[in-house]
């Protein structure tokens, strides 16, 4: 994931799927996701764990998790996006804001 966010300097939004992508990716492309609109992960070994560093982390990024529903220490859907307006207020109670 690194490979991609490097290579592509003026990548805006990233959409991953089904991938082994877990936590240390995750993490390792923090630096490049304030550039970005929106980072969506979806089916892949990201914990909510690995969420809360990140949103810790960067905390001018609005990071959205969505549980999966079999393992509640695994994030199913991850939304990062940046916001001049802040974390969301409306967001459904199945969605955690670490």
């Amino acid at each position: 994931m690194q490979c991609v966010l490097e290579g592509c300097p003026k990548l805006r939004k990233l959409e991953i799927r089904d991938s082994p992508f877990g936590n240390a990716a995750l993490l390792a492309g923090r630096d490049k996701y304030e550039a970005m609109r929106s980072l969506w992960m979806s089916a892949c070994y990201v914990t909510v764990k690995g969420c809360r560093a990140l949103a810790r982390e960067m905390p001018r990024l609005n990071v959205e998790v969505i549980v999966d529903e079999e393992d509640e220490s695994l994030a199913d859907k991850i939304y990062v996006y940046r916001s001049v307006a802040g974390p969301r207020r409306d967001a459904p109670p199945f969605v955690l804001t670490p």
